[in-house]
């Protein structure tokens, strides 16, 4: 075969990988559905709403509503040093995860951050050979690994640092819960004369009085307003635990985003060297033809412009894929709060497919996610405090009983010419619970037990749906690869290789061997778009089940 046949084959090879670069999708960027609200966005901080099982209304206060806040009644379920009376700041809707388990009342992902821009042009991996090759590669062997990304995000991501206060500050609501009430001294004199008593006008004598006043709990509202705190702090603790889940899904879309960014990287270079090699060669061919060779230093001529041309066009998507490269390193140093300048250091270690077992039965995922997940175990702690709440508003029904105790009170006998007088006192205080009995808000804790049930049964079908969607994505994930690698890339390869026999024959155009180029290309991008969906739909049926069943 003429030399001529082959540079011109391989320069439409080239080229049409180039085409497709300008036009196809990054594996990086793949996220599903374009249309998803949530496409993009990794990181995320969470902030606390109200426990589970608080008595406190789901949508908020309603229009009007008077929230005197603080301890300023602590007959009415106040737990400590800061009243949980409605939901924190959360994330709007528009933004919420559209599969996502979200607890309606309870500690909500927070208002998500956007990753970083992906490039506009589509890095495709030029044949099938490249790509099975680069889509395998495990990465350096200093690269940071995937248990160890989410070990640094658990030592030093600065979101969960934050939240970890939230426990203190719970310890400081039992602290105060189980304060007791002050009790009061009071100082009075009584039968003050204005001027001097007389026998017209009799009076006094003159006295001084010190009462000290003890209320008595007699209800037991301390002890119930400590049950309550305790166990808001257990709901708060597995709050707690279910944002770490949330927050290592999220470092594991980042480091497989990480990884697909990597290959596209590794792609580019490929591409790269690849039109400077056919651009050298044909140069210094080019040079050795005679100077006679008017025709064949014309065609050379035009060839090395067209190569300088893919070369360019090349390097341009290179700075594209290094830049989304760079952008995946800010977005994973971020959760693992690596330094600014430290972020280029991290390069992944490991393939986008793991030696994976077959996971369990799907019933066996529904049961384990039901039993371990911490979202669903937070809200049936929620249920419990909800009980106590009755029980704590019950104890308010009587309020404290007011011992009263004079030690001294002293009478002034001095006018009459006679020793001071001294004596003492006791009494009790309290309320009749004639009209006022709590009913309100016993009722409204009684109400509150119910829907929190009905937010557990909510929760467990949405934890078990949840589950099924993980658990249906990665078996038709697995299945479209196989294909793939078994039907699509084999077929691909054979038809390229078919057409370029046939054009380098001359027996097909240059128009048809373009096609076949743009449908190699193709089909190269979906096998790795497809290894990218399979590595991220294993690590989604982990956070589904709430622990690691694969790699």
């Amino acid at each position: 075969m003429p030399c001529c046949t082959r540079r011109r084959a391989a320069l439409l090879l080239l080229i049409g990988v180039v085409l497709r670069w300008c036009g196809g999708v990054p594996a990086h960027a793949w996220q599903g559905d374009s249309n998803d609200p949530s496409r993009g966005r990794i990181i995320e901080f969470p902030d606390l709403g109200p426990i589970p099982g608080a008595n406190t209304p789901g949508l908020g206060p309603g229009p009007g509503a008077f929230d005197a806040g603080g301890l300023q009644d602590a007959d009415i379920g106040i737990i400590g040093g800061r009243r949980r009376a409605g939901p924190l700041p959360r994330q709007s809707r528009s933004s919420s995860r559209p599969v996502g388990i979200q607890t309606a009342r309870g500690m909500q992902l927070p208002e998500p951050l956007p990753s970083p821009t992906a490039p506009a042009r589509g890095l495709a991996i030029g044949t099938g050979e490249l790509d099975r090759r680069l889509a395998d590669d495990e990465g350096p062997e200093n690269g940071v690994t995937l248990d160890a990304a989410i070990d640094r995000m658990m030592a030093d991501n600065i979101d969960i640092r934050a939240l970890r206060h939230e426990l203190t500050q719970a310890d400081a609501d039992i602290l105060t819960a189980g304060l007791r009430t002050n009790p009061l001294v009071y100082l009075d004199s009584q039968f003050i004369p204005y001027g001097s008593f007389t026998d017209a006008t009799p009076g006094g004598p003159t006295q001084y009085d010190l009462n000290i006043t003890y209320p008595l709990d007699v209800s037991r509202k301390r002890q119930a307003r400590t049950v309550v705190a305790r166990m808001a702090k257990t709901a708060l603790e597995a709050q707690f635990q279910d944002v770490v889940r949330r927050q290592i899904d999220n470092v594991n879309k980042a480091f497989v985003g990480l990884q697909a960014a990597r290959i596209d990287k590794l792609a580019s270079e490929a591409a790269v060297r690849r039109a400077e090699t056919l651009l050298e060669e044909e140069t210094r061919e080019a040079a050795a033809l005679p100077a006679s060779d008017v025709a064949g230093r014309r065609k050379a001529a035009e060839l090395i412009r067209e190569l300088g041309f893919v070369l360019e066009k090349a390097k341009l998507t290179g700075l594209d894929a290094a830049e989304a490269f760079e952008d995946a390193q800010e977005t994973l140093g971020l959760l693992l709060g690596v330094p600014p300048g430290e972020t280029i250091d991290l390069v992944p270690r490991g393939g986008l497919r793991p030696i994976a077992p077959e996971p369990p039965p799907l019933d066996e995922m529904v049961r384990l996610a039901s039993g371990c997940r911490p979202d669903i175990r937070a809200v049936r702690l929620g249920v419990n405090r909800a009980r106590a709440e009755v029980d704590l508003q019950r104890a308010n029904r009587v309020d404290d009983v007011y011992l009263f105790y004079d030690p001294i009170t002293i009478q002034d006998n001095g006018p009459i010419q006679r020793p001071d007088s001294r004596s003492w006192a006791v009494g009790l205080t309290f309320s009749l619970p004639v009209f006022n009995r709590n009913q309100g808000n016993i009722a409204r804790a009684q109400s509150n037990v119910s829907q929190t049930r009905t937010e557990l049964e909510s929760m467990e079908r949405r934890v078990a749906s949840e589950v099924r969607l993980a658990d249906r994505e990665y078996h038709y994930a697995k299945r479209a690869l196989e294909r793939i690698e078994a039907v699509l890339l084999p077929q691909s390869d054979a038809r390229l290789r078919e057409a370029q026999a046939d054009f380098e024959a001359g027996e097909s155009s240059i128009d048809d061997f373009q096609e076949h180029l743009e449908e190699a290309a193709a089909v190269s991008q979906s096998h790795r778009e497809a290894l990218v969906r399979y590595r991220r739909s294993m690590l989604d049926v982990n956070t589904a089940v709430g622990m690691r069943i694969l790699p």
